[in-house]
């Protein structure tokens, strides 16, 4: 009889699931929500679709989704800052709300993962306090919200600095191009088909803008906005300063190249200086120590031994 109402139980708690979730399917659509599928989304953005075209389990969680990623945002606060974050990591400053959503993912997994840890020392008598375990599945879902941003700026990091490695290289191409007789424009287009990496993108990026009928120097501004690395932000002023000036244009290429790779030498002093103390931290707390230990063991294991 137990196994009967156990059964009846949850069948009627499934019951009850598929109701709710086709009375939540089934309200009444926003405007966003009617246009969106007639509306071409920008390339790299990932928004959840509606409509006929959507699945049956994305129209079913959408709704719920969507409410999450926006408490979500209210929480954290306004998208400005996020959109300058995206932009720096080379996505589109339209995925704010796949990144939100990618982190409530990040944080239910975390509450997840800890709930089913949780059960299992239930099991084993270890955890009898109920508020100590909601503060870990609170402190679950912070902390997997927390480590997505952490990823994320790990990621604008890795940008910046291959931005700043590629910055020479791409620097002498441009003098390179300029000097054999291209105009600005045309050799930008031939840096960003030649070369490889963020920078290469990002050159390719200023050319489609310009094709697009955007001024070549607000092209030029619109990059160094994007990439927000001091050293380009340089190398952009001196570049748009020789176009308008009229300063021949592969000298101060090659002067900018100059001050690249000096400036990124002067960073590897700087990395390595700190990595020098990173070193001594072991030898000064750790080797030391057990050397001194090593040396007065002896006199103090004779002095015990001496005395009655």
């Amino acid at each position: 009889m137990s196994a009967r109402g156990a059964a009846a139980g949850a069948m009627l708690a499934g019951g009850g699931l598929l109701v709710a979730a086709g009375v939540r399917a089934r309200r009444p659509l926003s405007p966003a929500d009617r246009i969106a599928p007639y509306v071409a989304t920008r390339a790299g953005s990932r928004p959840l679709r509606s409509g006929a075209d959507a699945t049956t389990l994305e129209r079913i969680l959408g709704p719920s989704l969507r409410d999450g990623v926006e408490r979500l945002q209210s929480m954290l606060g306004g998208s400005a800052a996020l959109e300058a974050r995206l932009v720096a990591a080379g996505r589109s400053p339209d995925d704010v709300t796949a990144f939100r959503l990618s982190q409530l993912a990040w944080s239910v997994t975390a509450v997840l993962v800890t709930a089913g840890a949780l059960v299992l020392l239930v099991a084993g008598g270890r955890v009898g306090s109920p508020g100590a375990a909601v503060a870990m599945l609170a402190l679950a879902g912070v902390a997997g919200a927390v480590l997505r941003d952490r990823a994320l700026t790990q990621e604008v990091r890795r940008r910046r600095e291959a931005i700043r490695v590629g910055l020479p290289s791409v620097a002498d191409l441009l003098a390179l191009a300029v000097g054999s007789g291209e105009s600005p424009m045309a050799a930008l287009d031939r840096v960003g088909r030649v070369a490889r990496g963020p920078l290469a993108a990002e050159c390719r990026r200023a050319c489609d803008d310009t094709v697009s009928g955007v001024p070549f120097v607000d092209a030029l501004d619109a990059l160094a906005r994007r990439v927000d690395v001091p050293a380009v932000r340089r190398f952009v002023d001196g570049v748009v300063i020789a176009v308008q000036r009229g300063t021949p244009l592969a000298d101060v290429l090659r002067a900018q190249a100059g001050d690249a790779r000096a400036d990124l030498h002067r960073t590897l002093l700087e990395t390595a200086g700190r990595k020098e103390l990173q070193m001594l931290m072991p030898v000064v707390f750790l080797v030391l120590p057990t050397v001194v230990l090593v040396a007065l063991y002896p006199a103090v294991a004779a002095l015990g031994a001496l005395s009655p």
